[in-house]
């Protein structure tokens, strides 16, 4: 049981990875405790119900196809773990422009404005939809679901919450070593439950 603790724990950390990079770069922009109190709550109620379901399909998986569906899953979290690496990766690429070219993207960029529900929803949706296929792996190994739900939710919100208080600490580039940070996390997560 504390083995399967420790692995949600790691789990739930690397899938609030996306969540704090997020708040990290809303929190430099500098938003009002209101909106940040909404995206956490958002965001902890989407890493509870994607989790839960993901859950649920990968259980049933696992039951019909055995030994092979924690294979599956944990090749499922080894192919996250490599998009997490490679999009942080990503991130921390530096693009040159033209000034010109620089001046005319930076012009064409249009506020957006974050307070209405829809757009709330589709950021928190951005960061947690990989916690359903985390989901469905870990349900592949029978995680408990209720202790799993619960902390991936808390840790998420947590988690969120600190990428609020780094924006106005911390540059937009320490998000991407953390997303590369938790892909490698997945990587080792993914070879050590198929041993």
């Amino acid at each position: 049981m504390l083995e399967n603790l420790t692995t949600i724990i790691v789990v739930a950390i690397v899938l609030g990875i996306d969540a704090f990079s997020l708040a990290l770069g809303l929190g430099l922009n500098g938003v009002r405790r209101r909106y940040e109190l909404k995206l956490i709550t958002i965001i902890m109620i989407l890493h509870i119900v994607l989790p839960l379901l993901g859950l649920s399909l990968g259980m049933a998986v696992g039951n019909f196809l055995g030994i092979w569906a924690a294979r599956f899953g944990a090749l499922v979290l080894f192919i996250i773990g490599l998009n997490f690496i490679y999009q942080g990766y990503k991130d921390t690429r530096t693009e040159v422009y033209p000034f010109k070219a620089g001046h005319n993207i930076l012009s064409s960029i249009k506020p957006v404005n974050g307070e209405n529900l829809k757009t709330l929803l589709l950021l928190g949706f951005s960061v947690s939809i990989d916690a359903l296929t985390v989901g469905f792996s870990l349900g592949t190994f029978r995680m408990p679901i209720i202790i799993t739900i619960a902390i991936i939710g808390i840790v998420a919100g947590f988690m969120t919450l600190l990428g609020f208080i780094g924006g106005r600490l911390f540059s937009r580039t320490v998000g991407s070593y953390a997303q590369m940070v938790g892909g490698v996390i997945l990587l080792i997560l993914a070879v050590k439950l198929v041993l």
